[in-house]
């Protein structure tokens, strides 16, 4: 696991925060977060994502010892699930008690390792990615006005990136009471490499732009070098975040198993 931050071209402060935790029990995990909201509270809220959420997954699982990989997967979700809503009450609570960080919000997409799979939980436009033998896959889909538009067929991937409408989210952190991670799980397998980013990437870097960039089959710190040279190098107009996770050799099975090379 590895991460960066870079603060991109144009704006001067930074809203974009990352937290990687490779070594978490009871499961490895990783956070992304994407701020928004007035000055410096953007940046305020995704910082509290991301210590917020990891802290909450550190507890122990003793009754899945033994319980299989779907009780394990099922454990994973809905403390993940979790660990989101209690990141947007501790977020909108900061905002209720702090004049300046009033209407701060942010996106975030977590990823845990559990059993052989990648638990994804996410909200706004953040996003996974995953490369396998050769193909980059998307694992998430953008909570957005945009990719609503899309979906009802109202926008073009091609008119979506003019109009204007792409940062602005239907869902996020610190923004509503409540709130609706969506969560999707991918069954790994040895060699995979996955990505979370922020749109600071995937504005400025399209699916098959990326797509070239993992093909390079380059090390990881030579590929994370390489995704922020890139999006910069396409205008750099936003902050610029991703995390890098690979598996050299084999997927670790649950709880208490070996240290192995993943991540």
């Amino acid at each position: 696991m590895i991460a960066r931050v870079h603060t991109g071209l144009v704006r001067t402060n930074n809203e974009d925060a990352v937290s990687i935790h490779p070594e978490a029990s009871p499961w490895p995990v990783a956070v992304l977060a994407d701020g928004m909201g007035g000055y410096n509270a953007g940046e305020v809220a995704s910082a509290m994502a991301v210590s917020v959420i990891p802290a909450a997954l550190q507890h122990t699982h003793e009754e899945l010892v033994g319980a299989g990989v779907d009780a394990e997967l099922e454990a994973a979700s809905k403390d993940l699930q979790e660990a989101l809503c209690l990141a947007n009450a501790a977020i909108r609570e900061a905002a209720r008690e702090t004049p300046s960080c009033q209407g701060m919000g942010t996106t975030v997409v977590a990823a845990a390792i559990v059993a052989g799979h990648a638990v994804i939980a996410h909200l706004g436009d953040s996003r996974a990615y995953a490369w396998r033998t050769g193909q980059l896959t998307r694992l998430t889909r953008d909570h957005s006005l945009v990719q609503q538009e899309m979906d009802a067929g109202h926008l073009s991937a091609q008119d979506a990136q003019a109009s204007g409408l792409g940062h602005l989210v239907t869902r996020a952190l610190g923004v509503q009471m409540s709130v609706d991670p969506e969560l999707s799980r991918w069954p790994l397998q040895a060699q995979d490499r996955l990505m979370l980013c922020s749109d600071g990437v995937t504005d400025m870097l399209d699916d098959s732009q990326l797509q070239a960039l993992f093909a390079a089959e380059s090390s990881l710190p030579e590929l994370l070098t390489a995704l922020l040279s890139a999006a910069n190098a396409a205008g750099g107009r936003d902050n610029i975040s991703v995390v890098l996770m690979e598996d050299a050799h084999r997927v670790a099975q649950g709880p208490g198993s070996p240290s192995t090379s993943l991540f």
